[in-house]
Protein backbone atom coordinates (compact mmCIF):
# COMPACT_ATOMS: atom_id res chain seq x y z
CA UNK A 1 0.00 0.00 0.00
CA UNK A 2 1.09 3.70 -0.69
CA UNK A 3 2.31 5.08 2.17
CA UNK A 4 0.51 8.32 1.70
CA UNK A 5 -2.91 6.30 2.08
CA UNK A 6 -1.53 4.36 4.46
CA UNK A 7 -1.37 7.60 6.14
CA UNK A 8 -4.42 9.12 5.75
CA UNK A 9 -6.19 5.53 7.13
CA UNK A 10 -4.48 5.85 9.96
CA UNK A 11 -5.07 9.98 10.02
CA UNK A 12 -8.49 9.09 9.47
CA UNK A 13 -9.14 6.32 12.29
CA UNK A 14 -7.76 8.81 14.78
CA UNK A 15 -9.87 11.45 14.38
CA UNK A 16 -13.79 11.15 15.62
CA UNK A 17 -15.22 13.74 13.11
CA UNK A 18 -14.90 15.20 9.32
CA UNK A 19 -12.01 12.81 8.31
CA UNK A 20 -12.64 14.14 4.95
CA UNK A 21 -13.83 18.04 5.45
CA UNK A 22 -9.93 19.14 5.08
CA UNK A 23 -9.37 23.12 5.55
CA UNK A 24 -8.84 24.99 2.04
CA UNK A 25 -4.97 26.09 3.26
CA UNK A 26 -2.68 25.31 6.09
CA UNK A 27 -0.04 27.42 6.09
CA UNK A 28 3.30 26.17 7.92
CA UNK A 29 6.05 27.48 6.02
CA UNK A 30 9.50 29.20 8.14
CA UNK A 31 12.39 28.31 9.95
CA UNK A 32 12.44 27.00 13.19
CA UNK A 33 15.31 26.63 16.11
CA UNK A 34 14.61 22.84 17.61
CA UNK A 35 14.98 21.94 21.24
CA UNK A 36 15.66 18.56 22.53
CA UNK A 37 14.25 17.14 25.47
CA UNK A 38 17.13 15.37 27.44
CA UNK A 39 15.24 11.99 27.47
CA UNK A 40 15.63 8.91 25.34
CA UNK A 41 13.09 6.14 25.65
CA UNK A 42 13.86 2.55 24.75
CA UNK A 43 11.33 0.05 23.57
CA UNK A 44 11.23 -3.74 22.87
CA UNK A 45 8.66 -4.96 21.51
CA UNK A 46 6.78 -1.82 22.04
CA UNK A 47 7.90 -2.47 25.62
CA UNK A 48 9.33 0.55 27.41
CA UNK A 49 12.08 -0.99 28.76
CA UNK A 50 14.21 2.23 29.66
CA UNK A 51 14.39 6.01 29.92
CA UNK A 52 17.38 7.79 30.49
CA UNK A 53 18.33 11.41 30.56
CA UNK A 54 21.02 12.67 27.96
CA UNK A 55 24.43 11.53 29.02
CA UNK A 56 22.94 9.22 31.03
CA UNK A 57 23.03 5.06 30.66
CA UNK A 58 21.13 2.42 31.72
CA UNK A 59 21.33 -1.55 32.05
CA UNK A 60 18.71 -3.42 29.97
CA UNK A 61 18.11 -7.10 31.11
CA UNK A 62 17.26 -9.14 27.74
CA UNK A 63 17.19 -12.89 27.79
CA UNK A 64 18.91 -13.36 30.78
CA UNK A 65 22.13 -11.15 29.71
CA UNK A 66 22.77 -6.99 30.12
CA UNK A 67 23.88 -4.30 28.03
CA UNK A 68 23.60 -0.96 28.26
CA UNK A 69 21.78 1.33 26.80
CA UNK A 70 24.79 3.50 25.29
CA UNK A 71 25.61 0.06 23.49
CA UNK A 72 22.48 1.20 20.58
CA UNK A 73 23.78 4.19 20.04
CA UNK A 74 26.60 5.33 16.89
CA UNK A 75 28.74 7.78 18.76
CA UNK A 76 29.60 7.83 22.55
CA UNK A 77 27.37 8.27 25.62
CA UNK A 78 23.60 8.27 25.08
CA UNK A 79 22.88 11.46 22.99
CA UNK A 80 21.30 9.33 20.09
CA UNK A 81 18.49 9.46 18.37
CA UNK A 82 18.71 13.32 18.63
CA UNK A 83 22.64 13.49 17.91
CA UNK A 84 22.09 12.84 14.45
CA UNK A 85 19.25 15.08 13.99
CA UNK A 86 19.30 19.31 13.29
CA UNK A 87 19.18 22.08 15.49
CA UNK A 88 17.75 24.62 12.81
CA UNK A 89 15.16 23.52 9.92
CA UNK A 90 13.29 24.97 7.59
CA UNK A 91 10.00 23.44 6.98
CA UNK A 92 8.90 24.09 3.17
CA UNK A 93 4.82 23.13 1.24
CA UNK A 94 6.84 22.75 -2.11
CA UNK A 95 3.22 22.86 -4.09
CA UNK A 96 1.40 25.38 -1.01
CA UNK A 97 -0.53 25.71 1.42
CA UNK A 98 -3.28 23.87 -0.42
CA UNK A 99 -1.29 20.69 -0.67
CA UNK A 100 -0.25 18.16 2.45
CA UNK A 101 2.97 17.69 1.25
CA UNK A 102 5.50 18.96 3.53
CA UNK A 103 9.52 19.17 3.71
CA UNK A 104 12.24 20.19 6.32
CA UNK A 105 15.32 21.70 5.19
CA UNK A 106 18.38 21.47 7.53
CA UNK A 107 19.76 24.39 8.11
CA UNK A 108 21.88 23.49 10.73
CA UNK A 109 25.23 25.13 8.36
CA UNK A 110 27.94 23.12 10.98
CA UNK A 111 26.17 19.52 10.07
CA UNK A 112 27.94 17.77 7.25
CA UNK A 113 24.56 17.44 6.26
CA UNK A 114 23.43 20.88 5.53
CA UNK A 115 20.90 21.54 2.63
CA UNK A 116 19.56 17.60 3.30
CA UNK A 117 15.65 17.48 3.01
CA UNK A 118 12.95 15.37 4.28
CA UNK A 119 10.06 14.65 3.24
CA UNK A 120 6.61 14.02 4.89
CA UNK A 121 2.57 14.60 4.71
CA UNK A 122 0.70 17.47 6.81
CA UNK A 123 -2.29 16.03 8.65
CA UNK A 124 -6.13 18.48 8.61
CA UNK A 125 -5.35 18.45 12.81
CA UNK A 126 -2.10 20.10 11.93
CA UNK A 127 0.32 16.53 12.72
CA UNK A 128 2.72 15.70 10.63
CA UNK A 129 4.75 12.67 10.07
CA UNK A 130 8.39 12.75 8.32
CA UNK A 131 10.50 10.00 7.00
CA UNK A 132 13.77 10.74 8.17
CA UNK A 133 15.71 8.21 6.05
CA UNK A 134 17.04 4.81 6.20
CA UNK A 135 20.19 3.24 8.37
CA UNK A 136 20.42 6.41 10.58
CA UNK A 137 20.08 4.64 13.19
CA UNK A 138 23.02 1.61 12.30
CA UNK A 139 25.84 1.44 13.97
CA UNK A 140 28.43 -2.18 14.48
CA UNK A 141 26.24 -3.22 17.11
CA UNK A 142 22.58 -2.83 14.84
CA UNK A 143 23.60 -3.83 11.54
CA UNK A 144 20.05 -4.10 10.11
CA UNK A 145 18.45 -0.96 8.29
CA UNK A 146 16.93 0.81 10.64
CA UNK A 147 14.02 3.55 9.70
CA UNK A 148 14.03 7.09 11.32
CA UNK A 149 10.50 9.07 11.49
CA UNK A 150 9.90 12.22 12.83
CA UNK A 151 6.26 13.36 14.19
CA UNK A 152 4.63 16.33 16.11
CA UNK A 153 2.51 18.68 14.80
CA UNK A 154 2.06 22.83 14.75
CA UNK A 155 -0.18 24.56 17.16
CA UNK A 156 -2.65 26.76 15.51
CA UNK A 157 -0.64 29.89 14.65
CA UNK A 158 2.17 27.31 13.19
CA UNK A 159 4.72 29.23 15.61
CA UNK A 160 5.40 26.09 17.29
CA UNK A 161 5.63 22.55 16.99
CA UNK A 162 4.69 20.71 20.11
CA UNK A 163 4.63 16.59 21.07
CA UNK A 164 7.64 16.00 18.81
CA UNK A 165 9.27 12.34 18.74
CA UNK A 166 12.44 11.24 16.47
CA UNK A 167 12.20 7.85 16.34
CA UNK A 168 14.36 5.21 15.24
CA UNK A 169 13.29 1.63 14.85
CA UNK A 170 15.26 -1.86 14.09
CA UNK A 171 13.18 -5.09 12.54
CA UNK A 172 15.81 -6.75 14.51
CA UNK A 173 19.30 -7.51 13.85
CA UNK A 174 21.06 -6.13 16.54
CA UNK A 175 24.29 -7.68 18.72
CA UNK A 176 25.66 -6.39 22.08
CA UNK A 177 28.57 -8.50 22.82
CA UNK A 178 27.21 -12.12 22.84
CA UNK A 179 23.29 -10.83 22.93
CA UNK A 180 21.47 -11.33 20.07
CA UNK A 181 17.99 -9.19 19.75
CA UNK A 182 16.27 -10.63 17.31
CA UNK A 183 13.20 -8.43 18.25
CA UNK A 184 11.94 -4.89 17.62
CA UNK A 185 14.09 -1.84 18.77
CA UNK A 186 12.48 1.67 18.93
CA UNK A 187 14.48 4.26 20.57
CA UNK A 188 12.80 7.71 20.86
CA UNK A 189 13.52 11.36 21.99
CA UNK A 190 11.14 14.26 22.07
CA UNK A 191 11.55 17.66 20.56
CA UNK A 192 10.02 21.19 20.10
CA UNK A 193 10.57 24.03 17.96
CA UNK A 194 9.97 27.15 17.93
CA UNK A 195 9.64 29.57 14.63
CA UNK A 196 12.24 32.25 14.21
CA UNK A 197 11.23 33.80 10.69
CA UNK A 198 9.72 33.45 7.54
CA UNK A 199 11.44 30.28 4.69
CA UNK A 200 14.87 30.93 4.01
CA UNK A 201 17.39 28.78 2.97
CA UNK A 202 19.86 31.22 1.77
CA UNK A 203 22.22 29.99 4.12
CA UNK A 204 22.99 26.58 2.94
CA UNK A 205 22.42 25.22 -0.47
CA UNK A 206 19.32 22.93 -0.34
CA UNK A 207 18.63 19.83 -2.18
CA UNK A 208 15.58 19.65 -4.76
CA UNK A 209 11.89 19.32 -3.35
CA UNK A 210 10.74 15.35 -2.49
CA UNK A 211 8.12 13.89 -2.35
CA UNK A 212 7.11 12.15 1.23
CA UNK A 213 8.94 8.71 -0.28
CA UNK A 214 12.32 11.05 -1.02
CA UNK A 215 11.50 11.45 -4.86
CA UNK A 216 11.92 14.79 -6.36
CA UNK A 217 8.84 16.62 -7.24
CA UNK A 218 8.17 19.74 -9.48
CA UNK A 219 6.83 22.72 -7.55
CA UNK A 220 4.79 24.30 -10.68
CA UNK A 221 3.46 20.25 -11.13
CA UNK A 222 2.00 19.67 -8.03
CA UNK A 223 0.41 15.94 -7.56
CA UNK A 224 -3.35 16.07 -7.19
CA UNK A 225 -2.93 12.99 -4.99
CA UNK A 226 -1.78 15.61 -1.83
CA UNK A 227 -4.76 18.03 -2.45
CA UNK A 228 -6.27 19.52 0.68
CA UNK A 229 -9.49 20.49 -0.77
CA UNK A 230 -11.35 17.21 0.07
CA UNK A 231 -11.72 16.62 -3.81
CA UNK A 232 -11.93 12.92 -4.59
CA UNK A 233 -8.14 13.00 -5.65
CA UNK A 234 -7.06 14.12 -2.26
CA UNK A 235 -4.56 12.54 -0.01
CA UNK A 236 -6.91 12.09 2.83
Amino acid sequence: MNRNIATALIACSTLSTGCFELPQTQEVTGNFAVEYADNMRVYINDELVAEVESGEDADIEYDGQIFQVSQLCSDDGVECPSETFWNEAAVDQPWGPDYSLLNFVNLDVEDENAGVRIGGVLEPDGRFSMLSGLALGANSNCLAIGIGTVTGYFADDATTMEDGIIHYDWAGGCVIGEVEIGVAIRLETDFTATRTGDYDVSTVTPEEPIDDEGEVVDPEDPNEEYASEGTETALY
